[in-house]
């Protein structure tokens, strides 16, 4: 990666936020608003159309906690929760009792993704490709192909959650740059010149990730492994890396039903909730 340029991007008005554990009923919010627990209500043999009405109260708290707690006159929604079936209605009735507006992502899947390219475009790259990796899958986007997304194999890729053991050798980190690498690999025809990739998971000012389920905390050369995994010594141009949520949030600021909102809370509702502020100064 000796000819890449890597920078945390950090957004103006952008402030992360920890709602992943937000205490919801008894229990932390992934539990009952994030994909394990859809997936476990699939496996109960629980309808399709009634999956999205079972989030509903956990969101309603949510919501409420959060609205309040950071004073905000409008919500953003964007992730794979969002397309279920019958989750417009359900959030219709969720919001009914919120003092502010709730907005759902036109394109809830690939609107973190899509702005992440139109962060590229100061660069004036001829091949940005955009990253929006996920604990349940990576979202692709670029000028030139059809949005894509990559799912996450558990039987290679595990999921670690808190308080499990990592494997000593750290194979698992060797597994998730690979997949990374190679979903970056098929689905950009050339080598891009541009990077736009979105991790879920904290992330400090020299690029070390926190927590997630991929088990890479605290694994100092992870951009300079994925950037040679996935291009070798070929590949030049500017990297711009960042939490996913924070991403999401700048595909928030874009949206024009927001333009005359000051404070918005921006969630992402995929494997768990991710959340952030975005204040317009």
């Amino acid at each position: 990666m000796r000819d890449w340029d890597v920078w945390r991007l950090v957004l103006p008005g952008v402030s992360p936020l920890d709602v992943w554990n937000l205490p919801v009923m008894g229990r932390e919010l992934w539990e009952l608003l994030g994909a394990p627990r859809v997936d476990a209500d699939r496996r109960a043999g629980v309808p399709e159309p009634a999956l999205a009405g079972r989030l509903g109260p956990a969101l309603a708290v949510a919501l409420s906690t959060l609205v309040k707690r950071h004073a905000v006159d409008a919500v953003w929604l964007s992730g794979g929760l969002v397309c279920l079936e019958g989750f417009d209605a359900m959030l219709s009735s969720v919001s009914t009792a919120l003092p502010c507006p709730v907005y759902v992502a036109e394109r809830p899947l690939f609107a973190p993704a899509q702005a992440g390219l139109r962060l590229l475009a100061p660069f004036a790259p001829a091949h940005p490709v955009a990253l929006d990796v996920g604990q349940t899958g990576i979202k692709c986007v670029s000028h030139t192909a059809d949005p894509r997304i990559f799912e996450r194999d558990t039987a290679l890729l595990p999921r670690y959650f808190i308080g499990m053991a990592r494997p000593p050798d750290r194979r698992h980190v060797k597994a998730a740059v690979a997949f990374i690498a190679s979903a970056l690999r098929v689905f950009s025809a050339r080598l891009p010149d541009a990077l736009c990739l979105a991790l879920p998971c904290p992330l400090d000012a020299s690029l070390v990730p926190g927590g997630c389920t991929y088990g890479w905390e605290g694994h100092e050369s992870l951009m300079a492994d994925i950037l040679q995994a996935a291009m070798g010594n070929e590949g030049r141009g500017t990297a711009l890396v960042l939490n996913d949520a924070e991403l999401a949030t700048e595909a928030a600021r874009g949206d024009s039903r927001l333009a005359n909102h000051s404070r918005v809370l921006c969630l992402t509702l995929g494997f768990g909730p991710g959340g952030a502020l975005l204040e317009r100064r």
